[in-house]
């Protein structure tokens, strides 16, 4: 789920436009790669990630330029950072890095990215905490791949002889996937298969509810819902991973970065959306084959935007 919501998000196109008629302008540098040591879609996928899961995700200035917005950030994990409060403990007057106070402007302070709930970890903590329980259950059932077993001795055995006979049960299970006992050792079973136990359904419904903790269809993440995404949906399935999933983390980091200490007035900062909504191969012929009768379209501007045209230069 992680990978699905903060590697697409990363992934996505950063751009300028003007706010009064949607016009692009020149996209700073700093908006598609804040940290010129990493590439831009690490540092955002790192930042939606600290959103989805804290609530809050953060960048440091490293450079500022002659308008004072800045030129290079790095982040930083939410882990790191600590809020410091005013008397009332209600309003955040400052940060520490590591316990280090930060300055609350210019070089080294934080640019804050406020997420729209408390984060994942708080919020769905418990649902998280019971997957790794189950997943455990699930690795000592790979760990002990027969139920649980008593050996009983019909004889008086010494302490010695029976860890013996204990050790040599276990490896004979483990290497060959059975084991021997002679006619003075009784052998029963007290535990329960893994069909038993339900620990399939069990995971896959732990699946479905860590799909709805974070907004997902649950078959993104197999869960118990049925449904998958084909050739001829795939488009239709991508506008609603974002409109339904994706866009409050988007706007969460999109509505920061249009502010005026980082975008000048007047311009806002957006998702360039485009080549993902992007139709399939079939569905753009049957664009083309429509617009190009009604002269709205060239045969040339078609093999253009299907980067047909060869360059003889």
């Amino acid at each position: 789920a992680r990978n699905i919501i903060c590697a697409t998000i990363g992934s996505l196109p950063l751009e300028v436009r003007r706010e009064s008629n949607n016009s692009r302008v020149v996209t700073p540098p700093f908006i598609r790669q804040p940290d010129p040591r990493m590439t831009g879609q690490s540092v955002y996928t790192f930042l939606a990630e600290d959103i989805l899961f804290t609530g809050n995700g953060y960048l440091q200035i490293l450079e500022l330029g002659t308008d004072g917005r800045p030129l290079s950030a790095q982040w930083v994990s939410a882990s790191r950072i600590g809020k410091v409060l005013d008397q009332s403990s209600a309003n955040v007057t400052g940060y520490t890095l590591d316990n280090a106070k930060l300055p609350t402007s210019g070089l080294g302070s934080l640019i804050p990215f406020t997420g729209y709930d408390e984060g994942l970890l708080n919020r769905a903590g418990t649902t998280i905490l019971t997957a790794l329980a189950l997943e455990k259950a699930v690795k000592r059932f790979a760990d002990e791949p027969t139920p649980n077993v008593v050996l009983k001795s019909n004889l008086p055995m010494p302490a010695e002889r029976v860890t013996a006979l204990l050790d040599s049960w276990k490896q004979a299970r483990q290497t060959r996937g059975t084991a021997f006992v002679n006619d003075t050792i009784d052998f029963q079973s007290i535990g329960f298969s893994p069909e038993q136990l339900t620990l399939n359904s069990a995971r896959q419904y732990m699946a479905s509810e860590i799909a709805r903790a974070c907004n997902l269809p649950e078959y993104y993440v197999g869960g118990n819902a049925g449904g998958s995404m084909t050739y001829s949906n795939v488009t239709a399935e991508r506008r609603n991973l974002i409109d339904m999933s994706l866009r409050p983390l988007m706007s969460c980091i999109t509505q920061r970065l249009s502010d005026i200490d980082i975008t000048p007035r007047g311009s806002i900062v957006k998702y360039d959306l485009e080549e993902f909504y992007s139709p399939s191969a079939i569905e753009r012929a049957d664009i083309y084959q429509k617009l190009i009768p009604l002269g709205v379209m060239t045969v040339d501007e078609a093999r253009e935007r299907e980067d047909l045209i060869n360059d003889t230069n």
